[in-house]
This record gives structure tokens, sequence and C-alpha cells, in this order.
């Protein structure tokens, strides 16, 4: 971490040439279809064969992180056209140190900056031994701050949205960070679609209340995720992010559903070490509350790892951000609801 700090800049002259290589290379970024689905196979079969050799984690298992990255922005860059602060050195090494303890195989983040910001996070992570050389960025209306996924294995599907709009009192809203949805391919015959959301912020605005506002763009992406649950009633969906409201307000129960009509999304319950389970501080009114969730849907239900699931309350977390990151492990294999040998606290109830 030292040496991060020291060189964080440095390597600053060296991000053109980097980029340009990714775009060449990455089947992220490659857009010729020609041979690139064979290889996105075989990239997934070479990650299923190299296991996972890190103490105290599980073959076959997946690390899920979810991070309001606080405005990760103009990283040792000029400050942002709306003269918002770029983010400051330190708080940049406390969100890598944190991130290199989780040791995620899949990151979906809020508020991150440009492209070049996303990468940069790429390479420090990389550097602290954190490969994940896949990614997703979804631009928006709000030009600041995107949605973001990096992820150790491949992606091999993207559905993201970032033309989502809504009718307010007259008056045409868009979705400010569109919607994240990308598939990784964990193994063969195994695959997690990950939907990525940072709902209206409770900010006060002129246009609206901020309250009707996040439940609009609540009701939009409860709409996403009926169209993906009905194309593919089975699949292994996560619904991660930061809603900006709590676990019972309307625009949260809209985006879970009902349980009674099909669809529902469960709520991975998540803890830190104290049993403590708020992921956000607002220094203002010296409040704790928990905006940032992880939701399942029922065909994944089975495969998350309950007892593994928590608030991460490492020691760097303030100096990063104001809120806490979330860590979900999952199964990457297909188990029924309620059946199998399964240890105890395992799967969500």
């Amino acid at each position: 971490m030292k040496r991060l700090k020291a060189e964080f800049f440095a390597r600053g002259t060296l991000m053109g040439a980097s980029f340009a290589l990714m775009a060449a290379v990455s089947p992220n970024w490659a857009e010729d279809d020609g041979g690139r689905a064979a290889a996105e196979v075989e990239e997934v079969a070479k990650v299923a064969r190299g296991g996972r050799g890190r103490a105290g984690e599980v073959e076959g298992e997946v690390r899920f992180v979810s991070w309001n990255l606080r405005n990760f922005v103009q990283v040792g860059g000029p400050l942002p056209a709306d003269g918002m602060r770029g983010k400051p050195r330190e708080e940049v090494s406390a969100v890598v140190e944190v991130l290199a303890a989780m040791r995620p195989d899949v990151l979906g983040v809020c508020e991150v900056g440009s492209e070049e910001d996303l990468e940069r996070l790429q390479e420090m992570l990389a550097e602290e031994g954190v490969d994940l050389p896949h990614r997703e960025w979804v631009g928006g209306a709000d030009t600041t701050r995107h949605l973001a996924l990096l992820s150790r294995y491949p992606v091999v599907s993207r559905a993201s949205q970032t033309g989502m709009f809504y009718q307010l009192d007259g008056a045409r809203f868009p979705v400010q960070r569109g919607m994240l949805d990308v598939t990784v391919a964990v193994r063969p015959g195994w695959q997690l679609r990950c939907c990525g959301v940072h709902l209206k912020s409770r900010r006060d605005t002129p246009e609206a209340d901020e309250g009707l506002m996040r439940r609009n763009e609540a009701h939009l992406v409860r709409k996403a995720v009926d169209a993906i649950l009905k194309e593919t009633p089975e699949v292994n969906l996560l619904v991660y992010g930061d809603f900006n409201d709590t676990r019972d307000a309307p625009a949260m129960r809209a985006i879970r559903g009902f349980r009674q009509g099909g669809g529902y999304l469960t709520e991975i319950p998540c803890a830190d070490d104290r049993g403590e389970r708020w992921t956000f501080h607002y220094p203002e009114d010296d409040a704790y509350t928990r905006i940032d969730f992880l939701l399942a849907s029922e065909g994944l239900v089975p495969e998350v790892v309950e007892r593994a699931c928590v608030v991460e309350a490492h020691p760097a977390w303030r100096l990063a951000s104001d809120h806490r990151p979330l860590l979900a492990v999952i199964r990457g294999e297909e188990r029924v609801k309620g059946t199998g040998k399964r240890g105890a606290g395992d799967g969500v109830r």
C-alpha cells in the first residue's frame, strides 16, 4: 500500500497506452464478433480450472462486493467541470486497501467517474493481487457519477440501460445513473446476472420531490426486472447497489415486488462482526442507516451462502467512503431450494 501511494500519480503517463492495449485485446472492449464466443468459452473454462487457492476461501464460491465509492472521480486529474473535488489520494488508497482485504471476484460500484477512473481502480487492485480484467461502465444523465462493474469472470452478455425516463407533474425526467445489467460466466453451465442501481439521492431538488423521483426510478427498475424474469424465470439474478431508501420505503417495496405474484426479490441479510446492519453514515445528522442492499431472485436464493454474507467493517472504510461495502458469497452451482446437503445458515430465508 505504501508503494501504491508513492507511485499513484507516477502511473498517469502510462494510462493512455494501457487503455489502448486493453481496447485492442480485451474481450470486453473488442467489438469484432469473429471468434469472440469461442474465446469467452475458453476463458470461462480457464477460470474454472484455476480454482481459488486463497486462504479461508472455498473453491467454487463467488465473492460479490457492492459499494458506493463516494465520488471516485478525476483520480489524479483535474477537477470535474461541475466544480466537485476529485477523489483525494488518501481516500483512493483507502478504497483499494478495503477491497484488497475483501478480495472480490465481482465488484459492483456506484459513483465512479470516467472510464479512465475505472481503469485506474482496476490497475491498482491488480497490483494488490485482485485481478478483475473484465468490466462494464454505464454512462447516464449524470455525467459525473456512474455505475460500473469489474469481474474476474468474463462478461458474456450486456443489457445495460441508459435511456430510462419517467413523467412526473407533467415533466420528463431521466433515471440519472441508468441501470447496469451484465451476465458473467462463472463456469460452464453457471452464470450470474448482475443488475446495479443507484437511485435518486435524498437531497432536495427544485424540479420535483426527491422521494417521488426515487419511486418512479424504482418502478422502472422493477419493470426491467420483470422483463428479465419473464424471459428466464430461473435466472441467477442479483440486484444490488445504493437505493437511497430504507428497507420498507415505497421504492424498495416496488423493486422487491410481491411474494404472492411471483418474481419476488429476496434481501440477502448482511451484518458486521457486531451484528449491526447499517451501511451509510450521514455526517450532517450523525445518522446511521441501511440504504444499500443485495436482492436475489428465486433462482439465486439457494446458491447464497448466508452465513458468509457481511457488511464489511474494515478500519479504512470511513476514510474511503460514507458507505460500507456489502459482501455476498454465492455458490457457483445450481441448487434446488430446500433440498440437498447444506450447512447451518446456508441459503436465504
